[in-house]
């Protein structure tokens, strides 16, 4: 059975220009996007030189020039950069503001509850506040996003307690939304050194319930593309690449009776574009949902070159891509 959907979007991709070519470039990065059936991605402020200055931002779109699908743009905040605020927040390339309150690159973590709220007062309301914020840190977040009346995205949702936070929000009436990743739905505890970690067993079935619920809003593939040698290393690199495996993986858990099919589309494209105000796609994508294929390093398009789903079994590559009718 072969279905034709509207391009994908993914509103988490680290694509490592500038800064850090050797991993990824907005060619490379979007020709993942494109295999993967995405034809929208938006691309977070934390290179090693940071996206929080509008000049800043500026280069980034002329970089991304070279790609082969659209790309957004994340601004970011090392918390002295208030007065860019106005001016990011009216581009129509940047969709939010991300706030990291765990390490990260490029000397962008914010921890100071006072700083934070300087900030949530400070960015235009209108666009979303991004935060990667882990259990008592979110809880925080959730308050600052009520106080300030703002709206909260969560990304990369990983436990149980995460799960029900969000949901307390909800039900209170907080502008909240949250999404989750494949390799938190799907890899093993300590599989793999993660930001945020792996969860338990327990902690990815609460995932799961959190999407069929509806609390957990979108899956975003957070690809962070490192090279092989940067993860055998000790300590490893966080983080792992996802552009061309997310659909396939949201699909296996069709077949595995996890979800259904509506419901990997409305959480790749119909939700994501709900909370991000974004454009309809005129791109489309068509792929058998039942037929399946093996993950293989040396045909990723990728320039990190390798997935921790190697050797899995998945469903739906795409195989047609009409750009507007062509």
């Amino acid at each position: 059975m072969r279905v034709k959907w509207p391009a994908l979007i993914d509103i988490h991709v680290h694509l490592r220009e500038p800064g850090a070519i050797h991993k990824e470039d907005f060619l490379t990065g979007s020709r993942a996007a494109q295999a993967g059936g995405f034809g929208l991605v938006i691309d977070m402020p934390n290179n090693p030189i940071p996206t929080i200055t509008m000049a800043r931002l500026k280069e980034k779109i002329a970089l991304a020039k070279k790609a082969v699908c659209e790309v957004g743009f994340h601004f970011g905040t090392n918390g002295k950069n208030l007065n860019e605020f106005p001016a990011a927040a009216r581009h129509p390339k940047v969709f939010g503001l991300k706030l990291y309150c765990n390490h990260t690159t490029g000397e962008m973590l914010i921890e100071d509850i006072n700083l934070l709220a300087k900030i949530f007062a400070a960015w235009p309301k209108g666009k979303p506040i991004l935060v990667h914020a882990e259990g008592v840190q979110l809880a925080a977040m959730i308050g600052l996003a009520a106080l300030y009346r703002q709206r909260l995205h969560v990304c990369h949702i990983s436990q149980a307690v995460e799960v029900e936070l969000v949901k307390r929000a909800k039900k209170a009436g907080i502008k909240i939304t949250a999404g989750v990743t494949p390799h938190h739905l799907w890899l093993p505890f300590n599989s793999a050194l993660m930001k945020p970690p792996l969860g338990s067993k327990q902690d990815q079935s609460a995932l799961w319930q959190g999407l069929n619920e509806g609390v957990i809003d979108i899956v975003e593939s957070d690809h962070a593309p490192h090279t092989l040698a940067e993860k055998q290393k000790t300590p490893p690199a966080f983080g792992v690449p996802g552009l061309e495996t997310t659909l396939g993986l949201m699909l296996l858990g069709v077949k595995r009776r996890k979800c259904s099919l509506i419901q990997v589309k409305k959480w790749l494209y119909d939700k994501p574009k709900k909370i991000f105000n974004l454009p309809a796609a005129k791109t489309k994508i068509e792929f058998d949902p039942d037929k399946a294929w093996i993950v293989n390093n040396q045909e990723l398009k990728t320039k990190c070159g390798w997935s921790p789903f190697n050797g899995w079994r998945l469903y739906g590559k795409v195989e047609k891509i009409d750009y507007a009718g062509n």
